[in-house]
């Protein structure tokens, strides 16, 4: 299943996710949507989507074409640990695009959209830039480099991107341990703030 194909499945789940946290929010009396805030970072979303259906492709060929002349070894598609290491190497990869972005003028240019909404919830997990996939993809290419196969890199991309999408939410409070080892809806609020 390609990159595009998940996110137009992943979509509607995404604004059921959106209706979910404003009716909990709304019951406990903590909902922080406004409408015009939430319908810029909806639209953002979708901007940013159909320019990623040309720079996506992009990307991935470029990967899929160093992979094919550069990769080092080749990991088995087959095995589970070519897996994990993918995930991990994408969020190690994700880690610094997105450092990056706050470090620099460039790649700040290309951020700083997300972090304008003056609301924190999952719409804002949705406003994206349109041209941070412009610059962002030459941070994956050591997993080109490294032998992880183009299909695979592509499923550790969906991961991230759910992964990421649930940690922008205030509804969800403080998880103990998994607070201290992994990003979290309460770390990312510190980080947004």
């Amino acid at each position: 299943m390609s990159v595009g194909r998940t996110i137009a499945l992943a979509t509607p789940v995404f604004f059921a996710l959106i209706a979910l946290e404003y009716a909990v929010g709304r019951l406990r009396g903590t909902s922080n949507y406004r409408l015009n805030d939430a319908l810029t970072s909806l639209g953002l979303g979708v901007m940013s989507q159909v320019v990623g259906l040309f720079t996506r492709l992009l990307a991935v060929g470029i990967y899929a074409a160093v992979y094919s002349v550069a990769a080092l070894w080749e990991m088995p598609a087959d095995r589970w640990w070519t897996w994990v290491v993918a995930i991990l190497a994408y969020d190690f990869c994700y880690y610094w695009n997105h450092r990056l972005g706050h470090e620099s003028a460039v790649f700040w240019a290309a951020h700083v959209v997300h972090h304008q909404s003056q609301d924190y919830n999952l719409s804002t997990a949705l406003r994206q830039t349109s041209s941070g996939a412009l610059l962002g993809w030459v941070f994956y290419l050591p997993m080109a480099v490294a032998g992880i196969p183009p299909q695979v890199f592509l499923v550790a991309a969906v991961v991230n991107l759910l992964y990421q999408y649930w940690i922008h939410t205030e509804q969800i409070g403080k998880l103990g341990w998994f607070d201290r080892w992994f990003g979290s809806p309460s770390n990312h609020r510190v980080h947004h703030a």
